[in-house]
């Protein structure tokens, strides 16, 4: 009997201390990614909202969404954009846009875009770095405030800077169109576009103009004949509010 108890203990130990160790943050919550600079991978965030999500964590940043081989369709729904979708784990996502403004609420933060193209354009990664990076939240419809790039990827945010959120079924945009139905995406469209990085992910060639993952002031043409027609390959946001 004292043989099994002390085999039993022994388990409960090693199971509690892979409760507590090796997995600790697939059964807990960061508030931030910035808590755990040096993990990576899926981690569950639960902001002072006590809005939950899962998010990608790498070097202390939470993305926002990544987009790197096309398997999730990003023309959705205004709810489906709302609510977020796709898999942190393992897939392409979007954290969704009431968990984004919970996350940025009151905060300081800074965002980064990083690009890849697809070869044989070199350098293939480039990054945009914004010193300035909030939302509103639903009633002002996730009106985007960004500002203060550095980087080599060129700004192709400065046009929507100030801009409502649209979807294909909900036009918050400058144009007298629907910007989101046009160009095959949704995005803080203006009239309409700099930047789609939720359009279409074709590559690299985009069949139409500025319907594809576009950035469109890289600095050296690599569409044809403008970089309206380029899609890029990846494509991430990541912000650090820490």
């Amino acid at each position: 009997m004292h043989l099994l108890t002390l085999v039993f203990g022994a388990i409960l130990v090693f199971m509690i201390g892979r409760t507590q160790g090796d997995d600790k943050c697939e059964v807990c919550y960061l508030n931030d990614c910035c808590e755990d600079p040096l993990a990576a991978g899926a981690r569950n965030i639960r902001t002072s909202d006590g809005r939950i999500f899962g998010a990608y964590c790498d070097e202390g940043w939470t993305y926002i969404f990544r987009r790197f081989n096309g398997v999730e369709d990003f023309y959705r729904t205004w709810v489906e954009y709302q609510h977020g979708f796709g898999s942190p784990k393992w897939k392409e996502y979007f954290i969704g846009l009431d968990n984004l403004a919970s996350f940025v609420k009151g905060r300081k933060c800074k965002m980064r875009i990083d690009l890849e193209a697809w070869p044989p354009v070199s350098p293939a990664k480039r990054f945009a770095e914004y010193s300035v990076f909030s939302i509103a939240d639903k009633t002002d419809k996730y009106r985007l405030k960004v500002g203060g790039y550095s980087g080599t990827a060129g700004d192709s945010m400065a046009a929507q800077n100030g801009q409502r959120f649209s979807t294909y079924d909900q036009d918050n945009d400058l144009a007298s169109g629907n910007c989101a139905s046009t160009y095959k995406g949704a995005w803080w469209y203006a009239k309409c576009h700099s930047s789609n990085l939720f359009g279409w992910y074709k590559g690299p060639v985009c069949p139409n103009v500025a319907k594809c993952v576009t950035w469109n002031d890289w600095p050296t043409t690599i569409g044809s004949p403008t970089n309206y027609y380029y899609s890029f390959k990846k494509a991430s946001m990541k912000i650090h509010c820490c």
